[in-house]
């Protein structure tokens, strides 16, 4: 009792405490050296200076974002009704890269239930390649959605197709 009275024991304690707080634990080790989170961009929900620059890239990608969310509902019914053997429902979205920029990167569905998508989205130029990340986001944040079948045929991705010719007229030689 006599030893739990002297003030430099106190001290001492408190110091080491102080010594054992600032060092991380296990858990905390590994939730820091773990990926950052990512965050999927619907439009309304980005941060301002990030819905400026979405807003610019859409309204160059109007026409093919038009037909991307119009024929989206379709899209869902034949994910829901079974896709063939080998088959993959892709769904390109914005994620955000930091406070003022996006990316868009393509995710693999792998359920989608009242307007909700779960899928794990392909791996990011920071990633390991065989990193993929589940995510869940509204449809609203789809700008564009493929259905890839086991042969290689594509449907949808009306985006890309209009990003793929604009690409290959940029690059013809002028006569």
């Amino acid at each position: 009792m006599k030893l739990l009275c002297q003030p430099g024991l106190w001290r001492f304690l408190g110091l080491g405490l102080a010594l054992l707080a600032g060092q991380p634990t296990a858990a905390q080790t590994a939730l820091q050296t773990a990926a950052p989170a990512i965050v999927v961009l619907p439009a309304p929900a980005a941060p301002a200076a990030v819905r400026l620059k979405m807003a610019r890239a859409d309204s160059a990608l109007a026409e093919p974002l038009q037909q991307a969310r119009r024929t989206l509902t379709q899209a869902r019914k034949r994910y829901a009704a079974g896709l063939p053997s080998g088959s993959k429902c892709l769904m390109t979205v914005r994620v955000l890269a930091s406070d003022t920029s996006f990316r868009q990167v393509q995710a693999r569905v792998i359920g989608w239930r009242n307007g909700a998508v779960q899928a794990l989205l392909s791996p990011i130029a920071s990633t390991a390649p065989d990193d993929l990340r589940p995510v869940s986001f509204p449809e609203t944040a789809v700008l564009d959605w493929t259905i890839l079948a086991a042969n290689g045929r594509e449907e949808g991705n009306f985006v890309g197709k209009y990003l793929d010719t604009a690409a290959q007229l940029e690059s013809l030689p002028f006569r």
